[in-house]
């Protein structure tokens, strides 16, 4: 598929509430469900539902396969987020992309400004990837969250919310430009801070991103993505917490 058609799906896919509920189900559980359960864990009804996780399989973002049984009876069908391999997978790194990418970001190097260059080129980014029309309803920082870090997923990168339910911190555990952004690492990781940022502005929410650590840890590789609430008249925003190591949430 190519990298237009699957960004355009995976938008059509987050764009959904009940879709974005159904996937955050499954990246909790963790293992495979049918619709059934999966329909009753968020409030739909089964056929609803099969319908929103067939959506979110065309995507990418579910797989769907049919249950082995060694027992009579009709097979049920499974959804399951699919299963990370453990090594750096959909990398640039030993293919043409990481030399393109390498280039490109020392030919930015070399610009007095390249921090803020670097931030205009990923909001140019954002605005690329925004082949579909984004959400216009208001989403609660979990919904921004769930929605921004299916984006990364179908970029390449590993993503997890850090705390589920009310997210200050994205935890990227993979990154699929690492070996270019240990070299450049002001240029690559701006132009992921760009992107992120404008990817937030563009959604009905009060979370903004206030900064990306990269490289908090090497080995294994961690990113943290600092949120904050943007400020309301006459209050304070809630920072995110410092970044630190982090092990994945159970």
């Amino acid at each position: 598929m190519p990298a237009s058609t699957g960004d355009a799906a995976t938008h059509r896919a987050l764009a959904s509430e009940s879709r974005r509920a159904l996937l955050a189900f499954l990246r909790r559980r963790r293992g495979p469900v049918d619709a059934a359960e999966a329909s009753q864990a968020v409030g739909l009804q089964r056929n609803t539902a099969r319908v929103h996780l067939d959506v979110l399989v065309a995507a990418g973002l579910v797989t769907r396969r049919v249950e082995e049984r060694t027992v009579p009876g009709r097979p049920r069908v499974l959804y399951e987020t699919p299963r990370r391999p453990a090594g750096p997978d959909r990398s640039v790194s030993g293919t043409p992309y990481q030399e393109l990418a390498r280039v490109l970001a020392d030919q930015l190097t070399g610009l007095p400004n390249a921090r803020s260059e670097a931030i205009r080129a990923g909001r140019r980014w954002a605005a690329a990837l925004d082949s579909t029309p984004l959400p216009q309803t208001c989403l609660s920082p979990s919904e921004a969250v769930q929605l921004v870090t299916g984006i990364l997923e179908g970029l390449g990168f590993d993503a997890e919310a850090v705390p589920p339910a009310d997210p200050d911190r994205i935890l990227l555990h993979r990154c699929p430009f690492a070996e270019v952004a240990r070299e450049n690492r002001a240029v690559i990781c701006g132009i992921h801070l760009g992107m992120l940022r404008a990817t937030f502005e563009r959604l009905e929410t009060t979370l903004a991103v206030d900064g990306l650590d990269p490289f908090v840890t090497d080995d294994p590789l961690l990113c943290v993505v600092r949120l904050s609430h943007k400020m309301d008249e006459g209050a304070q925003p809630r920072r995110g917490s410092q970044a630190k190591p982090a092990r994945r949430s159970p």
